[in-house]
């Protein structure tokens, strides 16, 4: 995964900046006694996801095609417009806090097992299966398990529009919920 993103780079000073995100995040880990390779997460466990390498490759499919152009510490703004890396641990609310504290105007959470929460920019909840949207259907916004039944270019553009709507002031289910939590990176592990 890390050579994936290493490859979309679009300049050598992007490229280098990626390398130096990947391996202080990973120094991160070992100062604390912690190994680099394993999953950390006991829901990622539960979810199916065998290793740190299956859910990392799969991080890279959900950020499309495009060009790297620009690698963000924790707590940066985003600066430019296109594919930006954020430096941030994996955990789900500290994630999408770091997001939201960058600049995303919202943040399009896709799920497996519904993690219930909502930072303070509309958290878009989209579920990978439609057995998990069924169970809850006060916290998913949009159920892309329908994928497995129904052809893309049919559901890209429900999706589109949905998104569209809650850029325009429709509110998504956290907002409807009162959801609207924040957790900042700690020093230390963060599961």
């Amino acid at each position: 995964a890390e050579n994936i993103l290493m490859n979309r780079a679009n300049s050598k000073a992007i490229f280098n900046k990626i390398v130096k995100l990947i391996n202080d995040f990973k120094q991160y880990f070992l100062q604390y006694g912690e190994k680099v390779d394993e999953n950390p997460s006991p829901g990622n466990k539960a979810g199916g996801i065998s290793t740190l390498e299956d859910k990392s490759l799969g991080c890279t499919q959900k950020s499309g095609t495009a060009a790297v152009k620009d690698v963000l510490p924790y707590s940066s703004k985003i600066k430019t417009s296109g594919l930006s890396l954020l430096q941030s641990p994996g955990n789900d609310l500290v994630a999408s806090t770091a997001l939201a504290a960058a600049g995303c105007q919202i943040v399009l959470f896709t799920t497996g097992r519904g993690t219930p929460f909502g930072t303070f920019v509309p958290t878009v909840k989209i579920s990978t299966n439609t057995q998990l949207a069924k169970l809850k259907p006060h916290w998913i916004d949009f159920d892309a398990g329908v994928l497995t039944t129904k052809n893309t270019a049919k559901v890209l553009p429900e999706f589109i529009e949905f998104v569209i709507n809650v850029a325009s002031g429709k509110k998504c289910l956290n907002e409807i919920n009162g959801e609207r939590n924040i957790a900042i990176f700690k020093d230390g592990v963060t599961l």
